[in-house]
């Protein structure tokens, strides 16, 4: 009895800290916690060792150690090393992943599913000690796994981020006083220009506003975006504020330029020096899900390049009030959203003069040269040779456009591909800007990057 009391008792306190937990977690007492550094996520993976380690070793009796050594194990390796190597083969056939990732990601992935899978067979087993160690292992190698992910990719800097807990500014009370509406904030400029919050021309700091521009033409699938707005947007030089579209990879979302590539605090950084003025940044999504991929092109996957040369210009140009002027405007990205970037220049460039190629491909590339043309083509292969920056670059003058291309000292590969498009790019009449980023394919790298290409590219745009 007394030993069903103290579990009893356990678990409640267990449940109870759960729910306080989730309760702060969601209210964003959290937030400001960091998940990127190099102790975190070892110290976790260690202690997740010691569990596994102390739940499958340390077992009562003579027979059962054996039996779980010679029979149980192995079969939780086995099944463990099963889904393992199907859960690679599944994101690589389905090109939810095509970028090489390290080898370490398979052992980790690896432990947290022998966990998972080995606990019901120990929970049977006698010893509470080694129960309690069991259950630790799984979150534990779980959580120490995703941070050791997340410390090569750089895709959440904070726990605020990893919960999605970004502040967006509501963009009906924007639009709407834009359009000379009711003013949310009082001010006496006289006119219809929007004013901002109190002291926030002061602080120098921009806002970041949902927006989320309709597939008018398009009709393409998309998640919503938002908008970085420099302290300058609300004040006459407005209409001369240079404005770039940013996009992510893929995976990806549109929020992970405002988070994982510290745009807003690069802006911020620049606006600060500059008396307020910083490009506007749209921060808007061409793929249509958290795993799609659609190379920004118009094929099966959805009309992704009109709605990004058409849809997203107009929404712009008629609810932010900026003109749609090419010298004015540019496009980044990095990873597949770099390919886009580049690609969406050179084919339109009567909607960007200014592009930032951040570790992209050659080419729209989903892994495989016959698989990209049936999946993002439909089997057209005009399209795609329509869709080639080399063969672009050959075949047109591209004066008076500017493009910047980089990759990470740890991307060889991407870092090849910068160069050569680079070396094309500069023959094809751009004003060609390329240089060698720190890290790998991360976004460690992107933001580090896009800090470096924010003043050269703003300039090139017309703002000095």
């Amino acid at each position: 009895m007394p030993a069903v009391t103290a579990l009893m008792i356990g678990l409640s306190v267990i449940t109870v800290a759960a729910i306080l937990t989730v309760r702060a977690a969601r209210a964003g007492r959290f937030d400001g916690i960091p998940l990127l550094g190099p102790a975190l996520a070892p110290t976790l993976e260690v202690l997740a060792a010691l569990a596994l380690i102390g739940s499958w070793v340390s077992r009562r009796g003579a027979s059962r150690p054996r039996r779980w050594l010679t029979v149980r194990l192995p079969v939780v390796m086995l099944a463990a090393a099963v889904l393992t190597g199907a859960a690679a083969a599944i994101l690589r056939l389905t090109g939810t992943v095509v970028e090489p990732y390290p080898p370490s990601f398979a052992l980790w992935v690896f432990l947290a599913l022998a966990a998972l899978i080995g606990l019901p067979a120990i929970a049977t087993a006698p010893g509470a000690l080694r129960r309690a160690a069991a259950a630790a292992a799984v979150p534990l190698t779980l959580s120490g796994a995703l941070l050791l992910i997340n410390n090569e990719y750089g895709v959440w800097p904070t726990v605020g981020d990893l919960l999605g807990h970004t502040r967006l500014i509501d963009g009906r009370f924007l639009e709407g006083h834009i359009r000379g509406g009711r003013a949310p904030f009082r001010g006496a400029l006289g006119d219809s220009r929007p004013l901002p919050p109190r002291g926030f021309l002061a602080r120098n700091k921009g806002m970041l506003v949902a927006l989320d521009p309709p597939a008018t033409r398009s009709h393409f699938a998309h998640r919503p975006g938002s908008v970085y707005l420099p302290p300058a947007y609300f004040t006459s030089a407005r209409t001369k504020l240079p404005v770039i579209v940013m996009l992510s990879g893929a995976p990806g979302s549109p929020m992970q330029w405002p988070t994982s590539g510290r745009a807003m605090a690069t802006a911020d950084a620049y606006a600060a020096t500059h008396h307020g003025r910083a490009p506007i940044l749209l921060f808007v999504d061409q793929n249509g899900s958290a795993t799609g991929d659609t190379e920004c092109v118009d094929g099966p996957r959805g009309k992704a390049e009109t709605y990004l040369t058409t849809d997203v210009p107009a929404f712009v140009t008629r609810t932010l009030r900026v003109p749609q002027f090419p010298g004015r405007w540019g496009i980044a990205g990095f990873s597949a959203g770099g390919t886009c970037a580049l690609d969406l220049a050179l084919g339109h460039p009567d909607v960007f003069r200014h592009f930032v190629d951040l570790a992209g491909d050659q080419w729209p590339n989903l892994g495989n040269r016959e698989h990209t043309r049936l999946a993002l083509f439909g089997g057209s292969k005009a399209a795609m040779e329509d869709h080639d920056p080399v063969r672009l670059l050959r075949s047109r003058h591209y004066a008076g456009m500017t493009g910047w291309f980089a990759a990470g000292i740890n991307d060889p590969d991407k870092l090849a591909v910068a160069r050569k498009l680079a070396a094309a790019a500069a023959k094809g009449g751009l004003k060609v800007h390329q240089f060698t980023g720190i890290g790998g394919h991360n976004w460690q790298f992107a933001s580090d990057a896009f800090a470096r290409v924010l003043p050269g590219l703003s300039a090139d745009a017309g703002l000095r």
